[in-house]
């Protein structure tokens, strides 16, 4: 079975309206596209990439098969100063909307990554947020699911 990965695009649009879901979103709660990569295109398994975001952030992405294998949450990140960690909580739109939450070290002259592994089962369409320990951490994000 092919799923059709959201894009970047679609991703960074997303962003804005996710970080913020308390309040509406200011450029202090809401972090900026990077011009980088952090982490590499994930391929066809891809169901979201964000390549590059500085600071908070988070996207919305949908298609998983939930008959189908886990899907996994990968995170890269790299501080700008000192160093930073990410958290990624990561939580399904409907169905079991307990959230997967894990934290990565950023360290300032290299990627740190970190990743967790969710059953589809949780539902179809998950909210992935990123709370940086500092506005200058660069990081990168995939949601994958391998093709049944």
């Amino acid at each position: 079975m092919r799923r059709t990965s959201f894009a970047w695009a679609a991703a960074v649009a997303a962003v804005a309206t996710v970080a913020g879901a308390a309040a509406p979103a200011t450029a202090e709660q809401v972090g900026t596209p990077g011009t980088g990569e952090v982490l590499p295109y994930p391929g066809p398994e891809g169901l979201l990439w964000i390549p590059d975001w500085t600071g908070d952030g988070g996207a919305v992405t949908g298609g998983a098969f939930p008959a189908g294998p886990p899907v996994t949450v990968t995170l890269g990140c790299r501080a700008g100063g000192g160093p930073g960690e990410a958290r990624v909580s990561f939580t399904a739109v409907y169905g079991d909307t307990t959230p997967v939450d894990f934290t990565v070290a950023c360290p300032a002259e290299a990627v740190g990554t970190g990743s967790a592994v969710v059953t589809a089962e949780q539902g179809r369409s998950f909210h992935v947020a990123v709370a940086t320990s500092a506005p200058d951490v660069h990081w990168g994000l995939t949601v994958t699911q391998p093709d049944a």
